[in-house]
């Protein structure tokens, strides 16, 4: 039997990550779903409810997503310490954390603006890299659990993951140059 004190230190290795990420994707989401709905028959004449007033929230958390990202493709190339894949792995978390939050927010101001989803590349992209940011954090956490396939594994962790990374990039700069477009109206 393991002695309770390694248990209750192992429950909080594995469970108060996950509660801390999911109070800062609740913080982070709040003010996303403090707007009211509009009435039906909204349309697209609400459409000052939806885009102007969220995007400072889509673009924040895309952005500290980036930062993220980035911070943990530098831990994990340097391994410069022995806390290295611990620090990589929740740098990685939070700033999948934050990406799909952001793009909770983008799908919920789309939705308050009345405009149709997935109408623009920026919009298409930001799905891909969702789906790409799941299926890059489940390689990651698969690597250490294969029995067999261990490298290949890996290397596509590893390369799903520049490609995210790179995905992310250019998506922020569509937004931005979407962002410019949409405020001159």
């Amino acid at each position: 039997m393991i002695p309770a004190d390694k248990r209750t230190r192992a429950w909080q290795k594995k469970v108060l990550p996950v509660l801390f990420a999911a109070v800062a994707l609740a913080m982070a989401c709040a003010p996303a779903l403090a707007q009211p709905v509009p009435p039906s028959g909204g349309g697209a004449g609400h459409f000052t409810q939806g885009i102007p007033v969220y995007w400072p929230y889509h673009a924040l958390l895309m952005i500290t997503g980036l930062i993220l990202i980035a911070a943990g493709v530098i831990v994990a190339r340097s391994r410069a310490t022995g806390t290295w894949y611990k620090t990589h792995r929740l740098l990685e978390i939070l700033s999948g954390a934050c990406i799909i939050a952001g793009l909770v927010i983008g799908v919920y101001m789309v939705a308050l603006s009345g405009l149709p989803h997935l109408r623009n590349i920026h919009e298409v992209l930001g799905a891909a890299i969702g789906a790409l940011l799941i299926i890059t954090i489940a390689f990651g956490f698969s690597v250490k659990r294969a029995r067999r396939s261990k490298n290949a594994i890996r290397t596509g962790h590893r390369w799903l993951g520049r490609i995210t990374l790179a995905l992310v990039v250019l998506n922020i700069l569509l937004g931005i140059l979407f962002l410019s477009i949409i405020l001159r109206r």
